[in-house]
């Protein structure tokens, strides 16, 4: 009985708890182009973010943006599009909370909701221009070893 409890109690924590994956996402590049920070730049365009200076060249980085809202707060996002050796682009999701209660919070981590509003987008508008997602490193973890 005991042990059919504790099955059950752990079972409904897991079911219940949040899906949370790293701020980054990996994209193999497809397209033959020479400068791939192009169509980097194209494609958060597409994707409805401004572009900001960047301290690298190479680097596409883009303007603040509010991407989720909450009672009394509200979370905004920059993303840092990486061009990496041997085909490979990272998009990484600089992501801060603003509470009136708590001021701000970094996001170590996104959510569902999080991941849809700001990867979605980018992630369709990077496939028309032949960069295929690549999933999570768990992701990839998970099919090697498959």
């Amino acid at each position: 009985m005991v042990r059919a409890l504790s099955l059950f109690l752990v079972l409904t924590l897991t079911a219940c708890a949040p899906r949370l994956s790293p701020p980054y996402r990996d994209y193999e590049v497809h397209a033959e182009l020479a400068d791939v920070t192009v169509l980097l730049r194209e494609a958060a365009s597409d994707a409805g973010w401004g572009l900001a200076e960047s301290l690298d060249p190479a680097v596409v980085t883009t303007a603040p943006r509010q991407v989720a809202s909450g009672l009394g707060s509200r979370t905004d996002a920059v993303l840092d599009l990486v061009p990496l050796d041997g085909g490979f682009v990272r998009v990484y999701v600089r992501a801060e909370t603003r509470s009136w209660l708590s001021g701000r919070t970094k996001v170590y981590a996104l959510d569902g909701d999080l991941r849809r509003s700001v990867l979605e987008p980018l992630s369709a508008a990077l496939s028309e221009r032949g960069l295929v997602p690549l999933g999570t490193p768990r992701d990839r973890d998970e099919d090697a070893t498959e």
